[in-house]
């Protein structure tokens, strides 16, 4: 029972000094409904017959009629289930006054906890992420980093707590266990010493994420890493090549997937020649062979919202596009970019 505060002998209004604590109502209640959560009395109905009543958001204001009190005894009540994820604090304010609408207490506010039940599974950011290593890289090398989310409760409860894990290495050679994953942040990196791109040029992970520490509701992703030959690093031996570094840590963009296209006459359409990733440098491998470059206009595609989505970030820009121009062929071009959650800078690099 929630009792209003003694004032002392009559009928006169004072400033309240004490505070009622918060009322936990679980959600996905199953009933019966309506449900009492507590009852809340006045002093003053010792003195005369006092009736109750609540404002607020779930009683008289959207969403209406959540929450009741029966005008005489003053019990509060729930009328449905509730959703954690969908509102998880309501604010209500009790008022009681005589048969003629004389207050007898000052508005009293009454704050309603939703508790959480765990009844969302986590949700990974991407169903495939991609990463790239190169061969003979030593254990402790981060390759790339996976991140899902969970509606559930993380503050209070371990509902929404994630914890990663791999299940699965395909191919399991030269043997399994080359890659290890962080179980909080999710970064994945090299386990074991042997990686050998002529041998096993890529690796397919089965990654699961559980809730509840571990424990809970689970999910899984699949992680592919392109091992990449040492002493024929791609970089800088193509035509056409690009690097991203994300401005917001001063760290390269791992794991961005970049796509160049051409336009093509009459139209104007745009013709997809290439699609890759920028490996664990912000670098991804040449997007146009010498032999592939025409003169003409082109376009790369970085995909920024994926990779800010990644990271646990929301991005103002979904995507970037920077638009250019190859007059001639034989010349080598580097289109670096620059970003953050809220710009992006690119330039002709060299």
């Amino acid at each position: 029972m929630l009792t209003f505060p003694e004032h002392g002998h009559g009928l006169r209004r004072h400033k309240r000094d004490w505070i009622i604590p918060p009322i936990n109502c679980p959600e996905n209640d199953k009933g019966p409904f309506p449900k009492q959560l507590a009852q809340i009395k006045s002093n003053k109905d010792k003195e005369t017959k006092v009736f109750y009543s609540i404002t607020g958001q779930g009683a008289d204001t959207i969403p209406t009629g959540v929450f009741i009190i029966e005008r005489e005894t003053g019990w509060l009540e729930v009328t449905k289930p509730l959703d954690r994820e969908e509102k998880d604090k309501y604010v209500l304010y009790s008022h009681a006054v005589l048969a003629n609408g004389q207050p007898v207490e000052d508005p009293m506010e009454i704050i309603i906890t939703v508790t959480d039940q765990n009844d969302n599974r986590p949700v990974f950011t991407q169903a495939v992420f991609h990463g790239s290593v190169l061969e003979g890289a030593k254990p402790g090398t981060s390759v790339l980093q996976v991140l899902a989310t969970d509606a559930d409760d993380a503050v209070n409860s371990n509902n929404g707590v994630v914890s990663y894990s791999i299940l699965s290495q395909v191919p399991e050679k030269p043997k399994p266990g080359m890659f290890t994953i962080n179980s909080s942040s999710g970064l994945v990196s090299v386990a074991e010493p042997g990686l050998v791109a002529e041998a096993v040029p890529e690796y397919t992970l089965e990654i699961q994420a559980a809730d509840s520490g571990g424990y809970g509701l689970r999910a899984t992703a699949t992680a592919r890493i392109r091992v990449q030959a040492d002493g024929m690093s791609e970089v800088g031996k193509g035509t056409l090549t690009t690097h991203v570094l994300n401005t917001a840590t001063g760290l390269p963009a791992a794991g961005l997937v970049v796509r160049l296209a051409q336009l093509q006459e009459p139209g104007p359409q745009w013709t997809e020649l290439a699609q890759s990733h920028t490996d664990a440098d912000g670098r991804c491998q040449p997007l146009l062979a010498p032999e592939q470059a025409k003169a003409g206009t082109y376009k790369l595609h970085f995909e920024t919202a994926e990779y800010w989505q990644g990271l646990g970030d929301t991005s103002f820009y979904p995507f970037v596009e920077v638009i250019f121009i190859i007059t001639d062929p034989a010349q080598k071009l580097h289109v670096p970019l620059l970003i953050s959650p809220y710009s992006y800078t690119t330039y002709r690099g060299s």
